[in-house]
């Protein structure tokens, strides 16, 4: 059996990448019909001729984000925009809880910081003492896209953002791409030009891959037991091991160690009226 990359899946067929040149375009066997694929999933197929192949195995993965579907990446940017639309901070927040949640410590770039210098300079300082490497970028002027494309070789990186913060424009501008929806893969099925509903992964050479994705979305952790939430947190979590009681939620429980970090400028505000919030929503969720 041959082992392979699933670069993107378009109606059933996956486009695996076997080190070589082409695709292979693969079915999946019947036992594995119910088995959730993701573009990024590694395989073990058996090739059939002619760049044919079928489905045999699904490897164990190393990490996944939910929204967008794409699993064992290396690296993940999320994108927001300094201005046009305005970052929230929450909303920045909730992603960056989403890749932790994926098993993934994220790096957040600023798109038209040429826009809004001090708010970009603003939110990099503060996510910067999260724990977070931040970067500050312009697809229009070409600000930062030198560094960015040096983050790029040997590794797989997703880059991903809500609409509007210039996610196409900017991977266009690293890429050297005019249509970022039709790369290898659409050439090797012959489909016209459309726009990118699924993520795709775009191979630069032999162990450089860049994932286009068609959006992302923060996740809603209602699901999830209250005490899990912290560990979302990795600049609030080294705070937790001290509290008075063990099973402290860091909320109104007296000698707790997490709000007097807070009190005293180790944890920022602002992130822990996150870690608030969102305990409130798993709350009322569950009354």
């Amino acid at each position: 059996m041959t082992k392979g990359r699933v670069i993107k899946n378009y109606n059933g067929y996956y486009y695996v990448d076997v080190g070589r040149e082409n695709l292979v375009e693969c079915r999946r066997r019947g036992k594995l019909l119910k088995a959730k694929i993701l573009v990024g999933d590694e395989l073990e197929i058996t090739e059939l001729g002619q760049d044919k192949g079928v489905i045999e195995a699904l490897l164990p993965r190393r990490n996944q984000i939910r929204r967008p579907a794409v699993a064992n990446i290396d690296q993940l940017l999320v994108i927001m925009a300094a201005q046009s639309p305005d970052p929230n901070r929450f909303l920045v927040d909730k992603m960056l809880m989403t890749c932790e949640y994926g098993g993934i410590h994220p790096t957040l770039c600023f798109n038209k910081c040429d826009l809004d210098r001090d708010t970009a300079e603003a939110y990099k300082a503060f996510y910067e003492r999260c724990g977070y490497d931040v970067y500050l970028v312009s697809a229009k002027t070409g600000e930062g896209l030198d560094t960015l494309r040096a983050l790029l070789p040997h590794r797989m990186t997703a880059f991903a953002g809500p609409s509007g913060v210039g996610k196409s424009s900017l991977l266009s501008q690293l890429l050297g791409r005019k249509d970022l929806s039709v790369g290898a893969v659409s050439e090797k099925i012959k489909r016209g030009r459309h726009t990118t509903r699924h993520s795709e992964i775009m191979r630069l050479d032999s162990d450089t891959y860049v994932v286009d994705t068609p959006g992302f979305s923060a996740l809603d952790f209602e699901h999830l037991d209250p005490r899990e939430v912290l560990r979302l947190f990795p600049d609030m979590l080294p705070y937790s091991g001290g509290c008075k009681f063990s099973s402290c939620l860091h909320l109104s429980e007296p000698e707790c160690t997490v709000k007097q970090a807070v009190a005293d400028g180790h944890i920022q505000a602002e992130r822990y009226d996150t870690y608030c919030k969102i305990l409130t929503s798993i709350a009322e969720r569950k009354r």
